[in-house]
């Protein structure tokens, strides 16, 4: 075990150094937390559950060479071999693991997008004088955003991982645990608690006129954490830990877990995976175009990696992003533009020549680009997380997420017109 977990660490930052965020708030907060969650029992001989978890991603890796389920398969292996040799451990390290991964920040960017839109609209009807558009709330002249840093990655990610310390912290000291049931139930507990935070910081920004970039932004959310949602979450999972945990029995017995024939060899197919998985990721991508029949005449066509078509003409840049499978993350809009720079403005949901589209106003600096976005797969189309992906897993042909950008907003609506999907 001495000699795999640094092999295991080496596979992780050579094979994941693409897809891992090290700088990010809640990869350090994720690791922060660690320590004060992780418990072993070591008067329990660990399972082989995570043996069989970790080859389960690693053959769906084989299938669909994502970096998301090579971290996962990591990780159990890693966990895997911990149990075998210390003992059994608890749920909430996983936990942790999951919520400080890049994806959990894509899901909770990508799926906290209505209830931002839904934030946006309860707090323009609380604030007097106000007006919303999508997710602007205008209030004596002045324009306030609810972008994802108010309810969405960072709040969202930062919530979930202070209530896993609070529960690890709590279990620890009066040595009860909470049934894997009841942690999950406790956690959305605390997703609930950082929309009604996010709700009451949107508010008091708006009410008192609070800009973006002011200390006092910054304080505010500070104090909307804290008092909304990381205090009462300590009076709710001491009650919740106190009232439903399972005390620990102590035991005399304590297992040693001497290395074996067939122990060895489960840690070696594991170490053979996950270095051959470390392999895969390294190989270069194959650029493979894959888009939906649409006009090209008067576009020059590009095939970009990760399954993306760029048209471009004079009037607009349309992207066709090819989502391979339900599981599949996409490139979404508010996360490619964000990362070329520019800030979503007015994003809200409207009707466009008879199609339900997603539109914004794309802001950089005295740039103002206009841009829609939809799903569709040539038969069907939709702006639903939920409906596209339901509808691949039930046996539809894959979806593609059109992207749409103009310099201004007749433009665009023409562009969607003409395009043919």
């Amino acid at each position: 075990m001495r000699i795999l977990i640094p092999v295991y660490l080496v596979l992780f930052f050579v094979g994941l150094q693409h897809f891992v965020d090290w700088q990010s708030a809640g990869f350090l907060l994720g690791l922060a937390a660690l320590p004060f969650t992780t418990e072993f029992d070591q008067t329990k001989r660990g399972s082989r559950r995570y043996f069989y978890i970790s080859i389960g991603l690693f053959a769906l890796f084989l299938l669909v060479p994502v970096h998301t389920f090579y971290y996962l398969a990591l990780i159990t292996a890693v966990v895997f071999c911990l149990e075998m040799y210390v003992g059994r451990i608890n749920l909430l390290p996983m936990l942790v693991m999951i919520c400080m991964s890049p994806v959990f920040r894509f899901w909770a960017d990508l799926f906290t997008f209505p209830i931002r839109l839904q934030l946006t609209a309860l707090a323009g009807s609380v604030v007097i004088g106000a007006k919303v558009e999508g997710n602007i709330i205008s209030c004596d002249g002045q324009d306030f955003s609810v972008d994802p840093a108010c309810m969405g990655l960072q709040m969202t990610v930062t919530a979930m991982l202070c209530g896993m310390i609070i529960i690890g912290g709590f279990q620890k000291k009066y040595r009860k645990y909470l049934s894997a049931g009841i942690t999950l139930v406790v956690l959305s507990v605390a997703f609930g608690l950082n929309v009604i935070g996010n709700l009451i910081r949107i508010i008091c920004l708006v009410q008192f006129k609070i800009m973006p970039g002011t200390p006092s932004h910054e304080v505010i959310g500070v104090m909307s954490l804290i008092g909304y949602v990381i205090v009462p979450f300590v009076f709710f999972s001491r009650y919740m830990i106190m009232r439903f945990g399972h005390p620990v029995v102590a035991e005399k017995k304590i297992y040693r877990i001497v290395p074996t024939g067939p122990l060895l060899l489960r840690n070696g197919i594991l170490l053979a995976c996950m270095v051959y998985g470390c392999y895969v990721n390294l190989r270069p991508r194959p650029v493979v175009a894959h888009a939906l029949p649409v006009k090209t005449a008067g576009y020059t066509v590009k095939n970009l990696p990760d399954n993306v078509t760029q048209l471009m003409s004079k009037d607009a840049l349309v992207y066709v992003k090819f989502i391979p499978s339900y599981y599949y993350s996409e490139h979404h809009p508010m996360i490619c533009w964000k990362g070329s720079g520019y800030t979503f403005e007015k994003v809200q949901e409207q009707v466009w020549n008879g199609r339900s589209v997603y539109t914004a106003l794309l802001v950089e600096g005295n740039t103002k680009l206009h841009t829609a976005w939809w799903y569709d797969n040539g038969k069907h189309r939709t702006n639903s997380q939920l409906t596209w992906r339901w509808d691949v897993f039930t046996g539809a042909q894959p979806y593609s997420l059109i992207n749409v950008t103009a310099s201004d907003e007749a433009t665009l609506r023409k562009v969607i017109k003409t395009l043919i999907f």
